[in-house]
């Protein structure tokens, strides 16, 4: 995968991650504002595994695109905020989980004893969305990457398990479900709403060095 130098080219990988996304869902409302009666019904059942999917595709993606922005930096381990700092180590200690030959070990021992200064490598594959972004899912991803907990993703934690993520299973299970028009269309504005605000707050954490022990605005 390419690598990401810059808060510019991350800002060009995260609009590029994101545009398709949008056209996908924009094409999807008006298929399904277009069409009426049964053939509405199947369309907005299809919207909702599509809004789902990407729903999942687009804070997945983002994410991971932020870590490989940090990984690229080289930043030490001693420079890395708590959060990032906890994805360093992770990737870590998934590596000396996977050994099984002591001189691993004794390397990982080493570098708990003096490796703080080296540079820390980091893993996209931290992010995971477990194939269902539950808001308990979606928040550990915000810790995971630092970011603020803002109010409305626990005010909305009950559409993200019951209106998407729940209709979502329902109907990929092959089971019925009613659902008109207006309901998904206020479920997509909601959905879009919170990955728009996700996507900024992982643009001004790059920006503003949220990711260092001491930000960029405090240096």
């Amino acid at each position: 995968m390419a690598k990401i130098h810059s808060v510019e080219f991350l800002d060009d990988a995260i609009s590029a991650e994101i545009a398709w996304r949008k056209q996908e869902l924009t094409t999807a409302l008006k298929v399904i504002r277009q069409s009426s009666g049964p053939a509405q019904k199947a369309n907005v059942r299809s919207g909702i595994v599509i809004l789902y999917a990407h729903w999942e595709g687009w804070v997945k993606g983002v994410s991971q695109l932020y870590i490989r922005y940090v990984n690229t930096q080289r930043y030490p381990y001693d420079k890395l905020s708590k959060a990032f700092l906890g994805n360093a180590l992770k990737t870590r200690l998934n590596a000396i989980d996977e050994a099984s030959l002591p001189l691993a070990h004794n390397e990982f021992a080493q570098f708990i004893q003096t490796g703080l200064t080296g540079r820390a490598s980091l893993s996209e594959g931290l992010v995971r969305t477990e194939s269902n972004l539950s808001s308990t899912v979606f928040l550990d991803i915000i810790d995971r990457l630092g970011l603020e907990k803002r109010a409305i993703y626990s005010l909305r934690a009950n559409m993200i398990d019951q209106d998407l993520v729940y209709r979502r299973n329902t109907i990929a299970h092959g089971q019925h479900l009613a659902l008109g028009l207006d309901e998904y269309q206020v479920l997509r504005t909601k959905t879009m709403e919170l990955l728009e605000l996700f996507t900024d707050d992982v643009r001004n954490a790059a920006s503003t060095g949220a990711h260092l022990a001491m930000p960029v605005d405090q240096e």
